[in-house]
C-alpha cells in the first residue's frame, strides 16, 4: 500500500518493517526452551544470507554442554580480574573500571539463556583479498576478514528478526571475545573462528527503544 503526505508518497510500514522497529537485544529470558524446530527455522533463514561466491562460511555452535558454559564463564571471569589488575595504576583507572565491569554484566547473561551459540566462520575459507595477500599482491590487513564479518551480519539479521516473528527475544554479543582468549580451545574446535556469541530464548524483559540517529546524521553524498 502506498500513501501520499505533504513530504510526497511513500509507502506504508511493511510487516518487516514493523519486525526491524520492535526488536530489541533481550538479556532476560524465562526458562522455557523454544521449540527445536524454531530454531531451525532461524538458522534456515541464517543460511539463506549472502555470501562471497556463496561460500556459506558462517557456523553456529550450539551450546548445551553445562561444562563447557562452565569453562567460558570461568574464562570470563579471569578475563576480569585480569583486566582490573591491568589497569590499577592507569591514569583513568575510575573510567576504565567502570568498562570493563560494564561490559562484564552484559556478558555475563548469556550463560543464563536457554540457547547459547558461538558463531563463526570456517578458517579454510580463503576471501578475495587473503588470496592475493598469499601471492604478495597486497599486504595483509583488516581486508582480510572483511567479506567474513559482513557475512556474519548478515545471517545474524536473518537468525534475530525470524526470531522476532516467532516471538523469541536473542542479544548479539561480542564482549566476551574480549575477556576470554581461548574460546575455540574451550569449545573444542580447530576449524571455526568465532566472531561473536548469540543467546535465545522467550523474552523476560520488555526494553524500551534505546535512542536511534536519524536518517540525515547516518548519510553523506560525495
Amino acid at each position: 500500500m502506498w500513501k501520499c503526505s505533504a513530504m510526497g508518497i511513500k509507502p506504508d510500514k511493511s510487516f518487516l518493517e514493523d519486525l526491524i522497529n520492535k526488536r530489541r537485544s533481550i538479556r532476560k529470558y524465562k526458562p522455557d526452551n523454544p521449540p527445536k524446530e524454531w530454531i531451525e527455522t532461524m538458522l534456515h533463514c541464517a543460511l539463506m544470507a549472502p555470501s562471497p561466491s556463496n561460500s556459506q562460511p558462517v557456523r553456529f555452535i550450539r551450546i548445551s554442554s553445562t561444562g563447557k558454559r562452565e569453562k567460558l564463564y570461568q574464562g570470563l571471569n579471569s578475563g576480569k580480574e585480569e583486566f582490573l589488575r591491568a589497569i590499577q595504576h592507569k591514569k583513568e583507572a575510575k573510567k576504565l573500571k567502570n568498562w570493563i565491569n560494564t561490559y562484564y554484566r552484559y556478558s555475563e547473561f548469556m550463560f543464563k539463556a536457554p540457547i547459547l551459540f558461538a558463531v563463526g566462520t570456517i578458517t579454510s575459507y580463503k576471501s578475495f583479498s587473503k588470496r592475493m595477500f598469499e601471492e604478495g599482491i597486497i599486504r595483509h590487513d583488516r581486508r582480510e576478514e572483511t567479506s567474513l564479518d559482513i557475512t556474519v551480519g548478515l545471517a545474524l539479521k536473518g537468525f534475530i528478526l525470524k526470531g522476532e516473528e516467532l516471538g523469541l527475544g536473542t542479544c548479539i554479543l561480542t564482549g566476551p571475545m574480549v575477556f576470554i582468549p581461548n574460546i575455540e580451545e574451550i569449545l573444542g574446535i580447530h576449524d571455526v573462528r568465532i566472531k561473536c556469541f548469540i543467546t535465545a530464548g522467550f523474552p523476560g524483559e520488555k526494553p524500551d527503544m534505546p535512542p536511534r540517529k536519524s536518517i540525515a546524521e547516518i548519510i553523506s553524498e560525495i
